[in-house]
């Protein structure tokens, strides 16, 4: 098969080393291809996984990468998983009871709670797991918290509550339920074999209470102060910021035992999982209870042609009345020329020497949202400045939405004769490790109207934009 200009280049620039992972210098099979990992959860962009596996992959030297995937629909995740070749997802709220029917195989503890928060993809089969369980018990043991015959009050009903009850009650605690939606409680008290009692009896409940451990999303007080004893232990799930029980707690001098336990702990059994290796535990919680990263200044776009980068950008630019860059129009307009001709007169390997010029230009931009060209990730320090400067969004379409999307008579030169279908698709593979290791968050964009999209991304980002 014939290889495009573009993919020849791609495969050279694969050779270096990104900052994410180790990527082979060779053309791979598709045993060898490099592993891509993501949590996946709606909203997702808050969550710290990508840091702990990030860093495990690092250490290891595995030829892995993992992003976030904002999905809003447990079909979208499935759809998403298959079109980008992703090998394995964290499964996070609201889709960790939600995703269980589509899933082929799943191992004994996620069946008993009927929640899955981690699924392994292998040769088109998705298996599932619950790490979760593991997760509340390694907390707790990790942190010289004993449990058994100890009296635990779960909040929430979700599917973490449910691990924290199978946990807890494999490790011989009394646990009690409180939902504020008795009923679900309720149904779940009775499958798991827990206590329930409703949202009216918390106090009396927490009389005799040993440990608090809350699975709800919500920061708002839910247990009064007062209610709150020193000699208590408290875990919230709720890890990216403090939940007024949190705060309530350390001021009763309540045991506080942080969230992220929870999530490192899950992580690496996940981890073993994925990569059926020992995590790398120090490197993983250094990294998540690590200074933050520098500060983003920016939202980028990146994925490939026809995936609605420009529209959507210059949609979120109106949106929130931030300035919007296109780096492509920006060449064109320096140029004099469209890019199509710049490929045509002065080739293509001109054209990528003025879009490192103007990505590098963006060190200088504040608060702006800025479209790149499809092979901007090409290049490991536009990777490498993307990440430093930007939040950046990985747009993904299927090759039949780009293919539609851009039509025929395009004006792309990298979609001209003679490539074909399979001379794209293989190209949009090879980028793709190099997409996610730049991206912080995958949206995909089939079947979505822009104002979808351009929706969707300004409720992930909102907070960002804000501070």
């Amino acid at each position: 098969m014939k290889k495009t200009k573009e993919f020849n280049r791609s495969n050279e620039l694969n050779r270096s080393n990104m900052s994410y992972t180790t990527y082979r210098t060779d053309e791979k099979s598709s045993s060898e291809k490099t592993r891509i990992f993501a949590v996946t959860g709606n909203p997702v962009l808050h969550s710290k996984s990508p840091d702990i596996f990030n860093a495990a992959f690092r250490l290891l030297s595995l030829d892995a990468v993992y992003t976030r995937f904002a999905a809003t629909g447990v079909e979208e995740i499935i759809a998403g998983a298959s079109d980008i070749g992703i090998s394995g997802f964290n499964v996070t709220s609201p889709f960790k009871e939600e995703i269980v029917p589509f899933l082929d195989e799943i191992e004994e503890t996620a069946q008993r709670i009927c929640a899955v928060n981690t699924i392994l993809i292998e040769d088109g089969r998705l298996h599932g797991f619950n790490t979760d369980v593991k997760g509340v018990k390694d907390a707790f043991y990790c942190n010289g918290v004993k449990t058994e015959g100890k009296r635990v009050l779960v909040l929430g009903s979700g599917g973490a509550a449910k691990a924290a009850v199978c946990a807890l009650l494999s490790e011989g605690a009394d646990v009690i339920m409180v939902n504020r939606t008795f009923e679900k409680a309720k149904t779940i008290s009775e499958d798991l074999g827990c206590k329930v009692v409703k949202m009216e009896f918390i106090d009396e409940t927490l009389k005799n209470t040993d440990i608090i451990i809350s699975c709800l999303p919500s920061t708002e007080r839910i247990i009064k102060p007062d209610s709150l004893k020193k000699d208590m232990v408290i875990l919230d799930a709720n890890y990216g910021m403090t939940t007024a029980l949190v705060r309530d707690g350390k001021e009763r001098k309540c045991a506080i035992i942080d969230g992220r336990e929870w999530l490192l702990f899950q992580g690496m059994a996940a981890f073993k999982h994925f990569t059926r290796t020992e995590p790398p535990m120090e490197s993983m919680r250094e990294a998540l209870y690590g200074p933050n990263k520098s500060v983003k200044k920016n939202i980028s776009l990146i994925g490939f042609m026809g995936t609605g980068k420009s529209t959507v950008a210059e949609g979120i630019a109106k949106l929130t009345a931030l300035p919007y860059v296109d780096i492509d129009k920006v060449i064109e307009e320096k140029a004099g020329v469209s890019i199509s001709e710049i490929f045509e007169v002065k080739g293509e390997e001109a054209f990528r020497q003025m879009e490192r010029k103007e990505i590098a230009n963006m060190g200088d931009l504040s608060g702006t949202i800025i479209s790149c060209g499809g092979g901007a990730i090409l290049n490991e320090a536009n990777r490498d400045l993307l990440r430093r400067n930007s939040l950046v969004i990985w747009l993904w379409a299927n090759i039949d939405t780009v293919l539609e999307r851009v039509g025929s008579d395009n004006g792309r030169p990298l979609l001209r004769a003679p490539n074909n279908k399979s001379d794209i698709k293989r190209m949009i593979d090879m980028r793709a490790p190099l997409y996610a290791c730049t991206s912080d968050m995958i949206v995909k964009t089939d079947g979505l109207e822009p104002d979808e999209i351009i929706r969707k991304i300004y409720e992930e980002t909102d907070k960002f934009l804000k501070n």
